[in-house]
């Protein structure tokens, strides 16, 4: 799959995961 940045409403920083699919 494609690698999205989003937000960690955690830490709230931006990372990149990358989509399983």
């Amino acid at each position: 799959g494609d690698p999205k940045p989003f937000v960690s409403w955690i830490k709230g920083e931006t990372t990149i995961k990358e989509n399983a699919r």
